[in-house]
């Protein structure tokens, strides 16, 4: 029997109306349904393009397809923030970087080529590695307050990796919360830096935590304090900063940036995969290793965190007068 008109034509609009309403979530469940690339503010077996790859390694597991690292250092990663911030917004390009990629060499930069606090978004944090203060281990200074009272007292030189670095604005808070009088000595890289410390050249080193553990299990520094907000668990005896100096929290952060404008069911699912990896023990203890912490958080708590130092450190660099290098 034939079926009449205008039945038909209710029972073609009802169908016509489910699929637009699937349509959706069908989209949704498609993605990704390509390689992703993981764009990484920092050079080849770097400490930060290593816990990229732990990462890229875990999430192509976790979402079914490859996750592609791809290294881009240079310009205080504002190289590998370029290629992300122009790159199409559909979730398959991200960047990886520490804070002082996406906070400290935006504010600095003369001329740059995208808009550092809106042409990306947060996705999520993966690791924080604590910046650490540490002395010779001939230096009399045997405690971060010992540090702080030699040096309110008179000028004391400070050895960093690079003036416009988040080392740089660690010594210029203590400058600003404790009084001191602190003189930053830059160096191009860490390696000259810890030269000079360990031979007594200059006095005081801050710099990552991974790069100086070393130095400081063999005896040839003295590790004071770390810049964490709580100790930290390879050095569960040298207390954070904030418990001397009140406030002062500026941990190296490594996080997951997005182009503006990526879907935020890509965002909200990227951040549930990466928060899934970076809880996961083994990737913990593989952190640890390299001298960082895994962490987890929203998007917002990310975001939140950026927008915090941009205000804090705006005002150091403005403070401390720190040129673009």
């Amino acid at each position: 029997m034939n079926e009449n008109p205008p039945l038909r034509a209710r029972r073609l609009v009802l169908l016509t109306a489910l699929a637009l309403l699937a349509a959706p979530a069908v989209q949704a469940q498609a993605w990704p349904s390509k390689p992703l690339r993981l764009v990484v503010a920092a050079g080849a077996g770097s400490s930060v393009e290593v816990f990229a790859r732990l990462l890229a390694d875990r999430l192509s597991r976790s979402l079914g397809q490859p996750v592609v690292v791809d290294p881009r250092p240079g310009a205080n990663g504002t190289i590998a923030g370029q290629v992300v911030a122009t790159a199409k917004n559909d979730g398959y390009t991200l960047l990886f970087a520490g804070n002082s990629a996406l906070v400290i060499a935006p504010l600095m930069a003369k001329n740059l080529p995208y808009d550092g606090e809106k042409s990306m978004v947060a996705v999520a944090p993966v690791s924080q590695v604590p910046l650490a203060i540490v002395v010779p281990s001939a230096s009399p200074i045997r405690s971060l307050q010992e540090l702080l009272t030699q040096a309110k007292a008179q000028e004391m030189f400070f050895a960093t990796p690079g003036a416009a670095s988040l080392s740089r604005l660690i010594g210029e808070n203590l400058n600003e919360k404790a009084g001191t009088r602190l003189v930053n000595v830059a160096f191009p890289s860490s390696g000259p830096a810890h030269t000079d410390v360990m031979g007594g050249r200059i006095p005081v080193l801050i710099d990552g935590l991974g790069g100086v553990a070393p130095h400081v299990k063999s005896g040839r520094m003295r590790l004071l304090a770390v810049s964490t907000a709580t100790r930290f668990k390879e050095f569960p005896d040298v207390p954070a900063i904030a418990e001397v100096v009140p406030g002062l929290i500026a941990p190296g952060i490594n996080s997951v940036m997005a182009p503006a404008g990526t879907p935020v069911e890509v965002l909200d699912l990227l951040n549930r995969r990466i928060n899934e990896v970076t809880s996961d023990p083994a990737i913990a203890e593989r952190f640890l290793g390299l001298g960082g912490e895994a962490i987890r958080g929203s998007r917002e708590d990310l975001d939140k965190l950026l927008r915090e130092q941009r205000s804090t450190f705006r005002r150091l660099i403005q403070t401390a007068n720190i040129k673009e290098e």
